[in-house]
């Protein structure tokens, strides 16, 4: 999955009734971003995931940081994911949340 298909798939349930509320969505889906990685074990892709995310923290001058982790996974992997971020992903400052889709 590429970001262009990522978006759709954000977009692809939300209704939007008037032309303020498709504004707000697109607004919400331009901070949203979706790093692809191979293998849920492997901490190189946790530890790209972080880079991304300390750079455009940097690039807005964040002094702290929440962030908001959305996994749509099958559940075999949650746990392993979710220890994953915890060790590579968490902010210093800041809290982190994890959504699962189930």
């Amino acid at each position: 999955m590429d970001h262009a298909e990522f978006i759709k798939r954000v977009k692809s349930n939300i209704k939007t009734p008037t032309k303020e509320v498709e504004d707000q969505l697109n607004e919400f889906c331009g901070f949203c971003t979706y790093i692809q990685g191979d293998k849920y074990e492997e901490d190189k892709y946790y530890q790209g995931l972080e880079k991304h995310l300390s750079e455009l923290e940097q690039k807005n001058n964040q002094k702290e940081t929440n962030r908001i982790f959305y996994m749509a996974l099958p559940p075999s992997v949650f746990i392993v994911v979710s220890e994953m971020l915890k060790k590579h992903c968490y902010p210093e400052k800041g809290i982190a949340r994890i959504i699962v889709s189930a």
